[in-house]
């Protein structure tokens, strides 16, 4: 006789979700038709756009996690973390503290308190990363943030709008083009980002059935249509 796979309860954002043991928090959501409830990227863990926190009724340790790869348990209460975008600071070609001083004038504003290092899903030192971009260490800070996912968590807890993922992911930039490398050209490269943004408006704009027609048209052509 078969047995029927072993079902557990959680919630979402206070929504009960009956989903089966062992599948992530993702797939439990698609399965149950609530998939708009949590954004989603890669699905692989990689983009850092499902971040959840979670907890549980009996003081269970919960913490933030990746919705995609975290298999449900019982009593889980699972809240997404939508962390507002803010438009990208162009990299200098010559970084220092003055350049990233200007650019991201929350640089000084740590407090030391720790709240980004203790969200960072990646094990990333951020406060200490931080303090190591208010010193100019910066080949360091670019070490610490090579595994970051930009989920923004470390700036969703930090009551002083740091923004440390935003601040590493420049420092990282800037050193990339500082290098010593004639194949970057600087004109190109402006031009090559003005096609990518309205590669990503022309698949993120319009409702869901305009974005699924278009991604599927983006997957055939290899370019966005009409």
């Amino acid at each position: 006789m078969k047995l029927e796979p072993e079902t557990v309860e959680i919630s979402v954002t206070g929504k009960p979700v009956q989903a089966k043991a062992g599948e992530t928090i993702i797939h439990a959501l698609w399965t149950a038709g609530m998939g708009d409830a949590i954004k989603t990227g890669c699905v692989g863990g990689g983009c850092g756009a499902c971040t959840v926190t979670i907890r549980f009724k009996d003081g269970k340790p919960g913490g933030t996690d990746l919705a995609c790869l975290r298999p449900v348990e019982e009593g889980m209460e699972v809240f997404p973390c939508p962390v507002e975008s803010i438009p990208a600071v162009a990299p200098s070609l010559e970084p220092d503290v003055a350049s990233l001083q200007a650019a991201f004038p929350t640089l000084n504003r740590c407090t030391k308190c720790g709240s980004c290092t203790t969200a960072c899903p990646m094990t990333i030192p951020v406060m200490d990363s931080v303090l190591r971009m208010q010193e100019g260490r910066f080949d360091e800070v670019s070490d610490d943030f090579t595994t970051c996912i930009h989920c923004g968590l470390c700036r969703f807890v930090c009551e002083d709008k740091v923004k440390p993922h935003n601040m590493g992911l420049w420092v990282r930039r800037s050193q990339g083009l500082s290098r010593d490398n004639p194949s970057l050209d600087q004109s190109s490269l402006t031009e090559s980002g003005d096609e990518l943004e309205k590669e990503w408006s022309y698949l993120f704009t319009g409702d869901p059935k305009e974005r699924l027609r278009r991604a599927k048209y983006f997957r055939e052509h290899g370019r966005a249509g009409a």
